[in-house]
Formats: structure tokens, C-alpha cells, sequence
């Protein structure tokens, strides 16, 4: 079978695509500025949740939970416009792989709502929950999930060699958990989002020692740490990834309201 046959016609774009491309990396920089300080943060707050001894609170703790919410709905709010442009742009592409593991996409708004649901309840529940902390905090990380689930699609997307296996299983559960990109390219993303979050809470706690609080000092290190740390482990991710790359391109002809048109195929 002739992986070309498989994609769909294009839609016509009113203008030239440069306009699109241009605004889809402005909203997706957003977009990823956002999701990578909202995932480290809530990560951090789980790990270090974790090493705290007894049940008392913690200032760190204390302090993401009251700037979780916020920061997801902001995350949320940036990743509209860029979904979208990449529907206009690619999406003869994008419509078929979310077909193809519909269940999966499908899936990421409930757990988005309850992720957004129980950063709301760790903040306004902060101090009774007590030892639970590490539970509601360790449950909202299931934007994890989400991650996982956006990988597989961009990456199956860029995939149409391996669309015919709908034929077989036509049920919506299809991964792209063979893609040898797949794993390396999603855990590069959760240790730069951990980089990030480590960036952002020494910058928050950085603008308040330069007002005047001494006493977190101390914690501006420790974010520093989480990106050093973060760095430096996902220097290997990303040579592993790299590694993973395709290393060869070829051109395949599908027919197009325009006529013959190239689309680049990974071997």
C-alpha cells in the first residue's frame, strides 16, 4: 500500500501559509512557556512534598499551590490558538491520527478537568490536608497524561505509513508506542518543563527577596538546583533523542485540489 493514498486532501488556506506558520510558533512559544512552568511546578511541589518530614506545611509547597490554578488556566488559555493554527495548517494530517486513537484524545479534557479540579482543591484545602498533600498534589500531575497523549498524535501525524493498521484496529486505541522517537522526545519535554518550573520558582522567590524578604534566600537555590539538575539530565534525553531521528526523507505524491503535491515521509 502506497502510504500517499492514505492522506487526505488539503483544505484551501484563504492566504499564503507563512502567515499561519508565523502565528503558530508566536502561540505555541506562549503556549509552551506556560505548560512548562505549570507541569515543573506542580512536579516540584510533588517531589519535594515527598522529602518534607511530618505533616506540617511548607512555604514552597504553600506557595505553588497558590500559584497552580492560575498558571493552568493559562496554560490552557495559550493552547487553544496554537491547536488551532496547526488544524489549519496540518490538519488533513492531525484530523486523521486523532481518529485514529480517538479514545485517547477524547480523554484529555476530562483529565484536564479534574487535574484543574484538585489544584483548586490543594490550594483552598492546603492546610487540612495535611499528609494528604502529597496525594492530591501527586493525582493533579496527571496532566502527565495529557503530555503522553499529545506526543503520540503530533508524532502519529507525521506518520501515515502506519495509518493502515485502523484496518485492524478500528476501535480508537491506537499509539504510536513503536515510533522509536516516541519516549525520548516526551521525556525530553517533562525534564525541560522540570527545568523551567526550577527557572520560575527561583525567579519568584528571587523578586521577593529583592523587596526585602531574607528568609527565602535559601530557595532561590533550591529552584536553581531543579534546573541544574533537570539540564544537565536531559542533556542525555536529548542526544538520545537525536539518535532516535529518522535519518532519511523521502518524497511521496498525493493528489491535491491544486494538483501533485510533495509530502516528506520519515523512513
Amino acid at each position: 500500500m502506497n502510504p500517499a493514498s492514505l492522506i487526505p486532501t488539503a483544505d484551501t488556506i484563504p492566504i499564503p501559509w507563512g502567515w499561519f506558520q508565523l502565528l503558530l510558533t508566536l502561540t505555541f512559544y506562549l503556549h509552551i512557556v506556560a505548560m512548562n512552568i505549570m507541569l515543573g511546578t506542580a512536579l516540584i511541589d510533588f517531589f519535594h512534598s515527598i522529602r518534607s518530614s511530618g505533616p506540617g506545611t511548607t512555604d514552597v509547597d504553600r506557595d505553588i499551590s497558590n500559584q497552580l490554578p492560575f498558571i493552568i488556566a493559562l496554560a490552557i488559555n495559550f493552547g487553544v490558538a496554537p491547536l488551532l493554527f496547526v488544524q489549519v495548517l496540518y490538519g488533513h494530517f492531525l484530523y486523521t491520527s486523532s481518529i485514529l486513537m480517538a479514545v485517547f484524545w477524547l480523554s484529555v479534557i476530562p483529565v484536564l478537568i479534574i487535574a484543574y479540579y484538585l489544584a483548586y482543591y490543594y490550594k483552598l484545602k492546603f492546610e487540612r490536608l495535611g499528609g494528604a498533600r502529597t496525594v492530591v498534589i501527586g493525582a493533579a500531575t496527571l496532566l502527565l497524561l495529557i503530555g503522553f497523549i499529545f506526543s503520540n498524535n503530533m508524532t502519529l501525524m507525521q506518520r501515515p505509513e502506519v495509518w493502515h493498521r485502523f484496518l485492524s484496529q478500528p476501535d480508537g486505541w491506537l499509539l504510536n508506542l513503536d515510533d522509536p522517537t516516541l519516549i525520548p522526545r516526551y521525556l525530553h519535554f517533562v525534564l525541560a518543563a522540570l527545568a523551567v518550573g526550577g527557572v520560575f520558582t527561583a525567579a519568584y522567590y528571587d523578586f521577593r527577596y529583592q523587596r526585602g524578604d531574607q528568609e527565602v534566600k535559601s530557595k532561590i537555590r533550591y529552584g536553581l538546583h531543579w534546573f541544574s539538575y533537570a539540564t544537565l539530565v536531559n542533556l542525555g534525553v536529548g542526544i538520545w533523542f537525536l539518535w532516535r531521528c529518522p535519518q532519511r526523507y523521502k518524497i511521496l505524491p498525493h493528489r491535491s485540489v491544486n494538483g501533485w503535491e510533495a509530502s516528506l515521509l520519515l523512513e
